[in-house]
Order: C-alpha cells, then sequence, then structure tokens
C-alpha cells in the first residue's frame, strides 16, 4: 500500500497550527496524545461555535477515527475508511504513528492489483448532479442542500462548473486574495450567510466522462490525489463519482463472507468502528457452516446519557434484529454480541435436533 508521511500535532497545540498544516498539505492533521495516536483533523471536523483557533486546543477538535495497520489487506483499509468521510487514516504500529493513507492511496492500489471490474463510469456515479452559481449566497446555499438533502453542490460560472461546495466547506472559510491565502471559521466573519458561494467553494476539480471504463477514473483519483470526479457528458456535468462509492462496491464483490457495516456511530467514538467490525466479523463467523448468512447492518444511535445499537443480521434469507442500550459503548457492544451468540447457538442447537429427529425416525420406519 502506498504510503504518505503523517503530520502530526501534540493534543496541547493550538488548533490554529492544524489549520495552518492542512491549507498547505490538503489532507488531516494526526493528533497524539502523550506520544501515541488519539485522533486526527480535517477542515471538516472544524466546528462553527469554535471562537478562537489560536486559543483552541487541537485535541478538542479531534475526531476518534479507526486507524489502520500495515499488515491489513486491502478490504480492512477500504472498511476503515467506509466509517467516516475521511481524507487520509493513520498506520499505527505499537501506538505509534508511523505514516499515514489517503483514500487516493487506496485507489492507487485497486489499480495495481489490477482488480477494478469492467464496467463504465455510469454504473456508480451518483446522479443528478445539483448545481449553484457562484454569485449566489452561502444562505441559499445551505438552503438548497437543506431542501435537496444532498451535501455536495456543483458551483457554476456562466454555466460552466468551476467548483465544489459541501456544509463543511461552510464550516471554515478559505480568504484567498493575491499573494495570500488563510483560513477564517465563519465564527469569525461577520453575516457570513451573505458572502458569496465563490469564497468557500473548493476549485480542485477532476473530471471524467460517464462512458470511461471504472478502471480510468480509479487511476485518476490515485494520479490527480482526489477522492472525487465530476462525471461529463457532452461537456455537461451529470453526476459524481466518489472514492466511497468505488470502495462499497469492490466490498460487495472482494469479500468472502458476510460484509459487516455500521452507521450512527458517533465521531467521539469513531476509533472502536475497527474492533467493533472485528469483533461482529468473528462472532458470525463462526455460524457460517450452520447457516448461510448476509450481511450485517449495524446502527448506533447516542442519547444525553446512553447508547442504543440495533444489530440486523440476514440469516437463512430472513431477518434476525437484535437490539442493546446502555451507558457505556462497550457495555452495549459486548450486550448486543452475547444475544447474538444466544440466539444463533439456540438456531444451530434447533437445526441438528431437528435433522437428528429426522433420522432416527427414517431409522425406525426403515427397520420397523
Amino acid at each position: 500500500m502506498r504510503t504518505m508521511k503523517a503530520d502530526i500535532i501534540t493534543g496541547n497545540e493550538p488548533l490554529s497550527k492544524a489549520l495552518d498544516s492542512i491549507l498547505r498539505t490538503g489532507t488531516a492533521v494526526m493528533v497524539v496524545k502523550n506520544g501515541r495516536y488519539y485522533g486526527l483533523i480535517d477542515d471538516r471536523d472544524i466546528r462553527p461555535n469554535i471562537i478562537d483557533s489560536s486559543k483552541t486546543k487541537a485535541i478538542n477538535a479531534a475526531v476518534r477515527a479507526p486507524h489502520l495497520k500495515e499488515e491489513m489487506a486491502l478490504e480492512d483499509y477500504m472498511r476503515a475508511f467506509m466509517a467516516g468521510h475521511f481524507k487520509a487514516l493513520p498506520v499505527v504500529t505499537k501506538g505509534k504513528i508511523v505514516g499515514a493513507v489517503s483514500r487516493a492511496d487506496v485507489m492507487n492500489e485497486m489499480a495495481r492489483l489490477g482488480n477494478v471490474p469492467k464496467t463504465s463510469v455510469s454504473a456508480l456515479m451518483a446522479s443528478p448532479i445539483y448545481t449553484i452559481d457562484e454569485k449566489e449566497t452561502v444562505g441559499v446555499a445551505r438552503s438548497l442542500m437543506k431542501k435537496l438533502g444532498v451535501h455536495h453542490l456543483a458551483v457554476t460560472s456562466k454555466g460552466r462548473v468551476i467548483g465544489s461546495i459541501s456544509p463543511f466547506d461552510l464550516v471554515m472559510l478559505v480568504l484567498k486574495p493575491r499573494g495570500r491565502q488563510k483560513f477564517m471559521l465563519t465564527s469569525d466573519i461577520e453575516h457570513p450567510n451573505s458572502r458569496l458561494v465563490k469564497d468557500y467553494m473548493r476549485e480542485t476539480l477532476i473530471t471524467v466522462r460517464a462512458s470511461e471504463p471504472l478502471e480510468s477514473a480509479v487511476r485518476k483519483m490515485a494520479k490527480r490525489n482526489v477522492s472525487k470526479l465530476i462525471v461529463l457528458e457532452g461537456g455537461r456535468a451529470i453526476g459524481v463519482l466518489t472514492a466511497l462509492d468505488v470502495m462499497k462496491f469492490m466490498l460487495g464483490l472482494i469479500v468472502e463472507g458476510p460484509s459487516v457495516f455500521i452507521s450512527g456511530l458517533p465521531e467521539d467514538d469513531m476509533f472502536y468502528y475497527e474492533d467493533i467490525t472485528e469483533t461482529m466479523k468473528n462472532t458470525v463467523k463462526k455460524f457460517t457452516k450452520s447457516f448461510e448468512m448476509g450481511d450485517v447492518n449495524i446502527h448506533f444511535k447516542k442519547g444525553k446519557s446512553t447508547y442504543q445499537m440495533s444489530t440486523r443480521l440476514d440469516v437463512e434469507h430472513g431477518n434476525l434484529v437484535v437490539q442493546s442500550e446502555g451507558y457505556e459503548l462497550k457495555t452495549v457492544v459486548n450486550k448486543n454480541v452475547s444475544e447474538i451468540k444466544r440466539l444463533l447457538t439456540k438456531r444451530k442447537n434447533y437445526k441438528q435436533n431437528k435433522r437428528k429427529h429426522y433420522r432416527t425416525e427414517g431409522f425406525y420406519e426403515r427397520t420397523g
């Protein structure tokens, strides 16, 4: 797997240092506490209620994102990125950060292994693509995304796509007067909703044709170090293809046995995504010889003081739903896993006893 040098700061350093680093590298900053990996920060993790980034500790803005291990298989890398919209994740050995992997690096590994299926970009792209003119205000952009239920808008100028904007971009403004660049939080700006979309948009925009092979798009993401492509047809933007779209598609093709998908895990607990996935995967794996097992879908919901966990398993073409609740995430997961083990063991024993019963009845019928 292609890796890059990790950009690391300590949790007690100011958030402003992380912002400067993000602007310089365009990726994520890894945060350490007592020399060990704690979490990460990228421009989408900055909250609008932060008043002064120079007086805010980096650790207070860090997201407890999962980490990677050097010995991981490609599907494990993809699962980690599927946990959230991370630009990069750290590679950790014995608690120490030894490097970082971006979504583009994962695309590069797919291309290197040559296992990208022979299909076109149009088969995976999200369509339609919604647009907004660069001269519209941020307030209009916010309202439009909320009304349409989307997380990205393509920014146009005279009908031509020139950039993109997302809710994450609206938290932080990148001012680009001639000769200098500077991050500003929206909390520092008077009347941010009246600012123009062009002041907030991301100008890095790579395109791909709808008819191009998916492998070509994957190689383009890897080469240009991006995780999103605008899809064109006849020179007109008709959709968007993301690295996460490709990863999800690939996981469905290359992973043997049941896949585990997690949603709703709070950002502060994202660090445990990998452990939860592995625990559930190992639990279900023990029963694959007894039952025909499908995917496992887990959803978390955090209240004021409790966690709720709902797990849906596809067993023998039917659904098994297990729910648990508690004050600590670890306790809730353990309760859920224990109940799944109990129910599947019960089904397994019933199935075995039923088979044994039929064999015994058959024996008496033949010899009586």
